[in-house]
């Protein structure tokens, strides 16, 4: 996996959407305290970025970034008290979209496609 060009990316449109990210994450309230639900996303078209924050009693507020044109994404972990954002992952999920199924529970994948096509159409 090439790091390099991700890295290169996040430093081009990492900075900026962190930014926008933490501005709207403010905008919403976020420093107040935590809420139970996913706050509206911001959709940077321009970049493909789409930047939204979500928390839940008890846990610290989260940004999640997702570049949808490099197929990668980032979650940070936000602390509105002393104003410190966090890398916590950072991921490019191009070659996951490629798998059929993976840590799924029954039925599998083949199994479904096995009855589909087994099954014939009641008229």
């Amino acid at each position: 996996m090439n790091f390099s060009r991700f890295r290169a990316g996040a430093v081009r449109y990492g900075l900026p959407g962190v930014l926008v990210g933490m501005a709207v994450a403010w905008g919403m309230g976020l420093g107040r305290g935590p809420t139970a639900r996913a706050q509206a996303p911001a959709v940077a078209e321009a970049t493909g970025t789409i930047a939204f924050t979500a928390a839940s009693p008890g846990s610290t507020p989260r940004l999640y970034l997702i570049d949808t044109r490099a197929r990668a994404f980032a979650i940070y972990r936000l602390d509105p008290q002393k104003g410190a954002v966090q890398l916590e992952a950072a991921r490019q999920y191009r070659c996951d979209l490629q798998l059929s199924e993976y840590n799924n529970l029954p039925p599998e994948v083949a199994a479904v496609e096995a009855m589909v096509s087994t099954t014939t159409p009641r008229k």
